[in-house]
C-alpha cells in the first residue's frame, strides 16, 4: 500500500505526538549529530504553545529574532493514521549562514519511520511549498557522511555544487541546488 503524506502547520492537536517525537529522537537517535535537523527548535521548548507561537512569528519579518529569516515549519503527517512521520522547515530566504551551510530546507524523518521512502516524499512536498513561495532555486545541504540525506536530495534532482567545511559544527557539508 502506498502511504500518502501531507504537510500540515503544527497545531495543538499534535502536541502529544510532538512530545513523543522528541522522546523517540532522544532515545533512538541521540548519537546522530543531525538529530534536530529541520525541527525548527521544537526540542528547545518545554512549552509546546510557546513553540507554536515562535513558528507563527517566524512567518513575519518584524517578529524575527536577530539573525533569523522568515520560515515555514510543517509536520509531515501520514494520512492513514494521522501520525507525525517527520518535520520540515523551509526558510524563505538565505542569510550568509544558510547560504553556506544550511540552505532553504531542513528536514528530518522520525527514527522509527526511516527507510520507508518518506524522506523523498517529504522533500517533494516541501519543494511544492517552495514553489508556492516563489522560491525556484532551492539550496539543500547535508553532512558529507549523511548518505541517506544525500540520496534523498539527489533523488529530488539535487545537483551537488560543492562540499564546504562548516566551522560551527566542525564537519563537511554537501551543498545541493534543486531548480524548479
Amino acid at each position: 500500500m502506498k502511504e500518502e503524506l501531507m504537510l500540515i502547520i503544527p497545531n495543538k492537536e499534535y502536541m502529544n505526538q510532538a512530545k513523543e517525537l522528541i522522546k523517540e529522537t532522544i532515545e533512538l537517535d541521540n548519537d546522530n549529530p543531525d538529530k534536530w535537523a529541520g525541527f525548527s527548535r521544537l526540542n528547545e521548548f518545554e512549552n509546546y504553545d510557546e513553540w507554536l507561537q515562535k513558528i507563527a512569528d517566524e512567518l513575519h519579518q518584524e517578529k524575527l529574532e536577530p539573525g533569523r529569516v522568515t520560515a515555514s515549519t510543517y509536520f509531515t503527517i501520514r494520512k492513514n493514521d494521522n501520525r507525525i512521520v517527520g518535520i520540515i522547515n523551509i526558510r524563505h530566504e538565505l542569510n550568509d549562514y544558510l547560504l553556506n551551510y544550511a540552505g532553504h530546507i531542513g528536514y528530518s524523518i522520525r527514527p522509527t519511520e526511516r527507510r520507508k521512502g518518506y524522506g523523498k516524499k517529504q522533500l517533494l512536498l516541501g519543494l511544492e511549498k517552495c514553489l508556492d513561495l516563489n522560491i525556484k532555486d532551492i539550496l539543500v545541504t547535508c553532512r558529507k557522511n549523511n548518505i541517506g540525506s544525500a540520496k534523498t536530495i539527489e533523488s529530488c534532482n539535487g545537483k551537488l555544487e560543492n562540499i564546504i567545511y562548516n566551522p560551527h559544527d566542525e564537519d563537511n557539508h554537501k551543498r545541493y541546488w534543486i531548480k524548479l
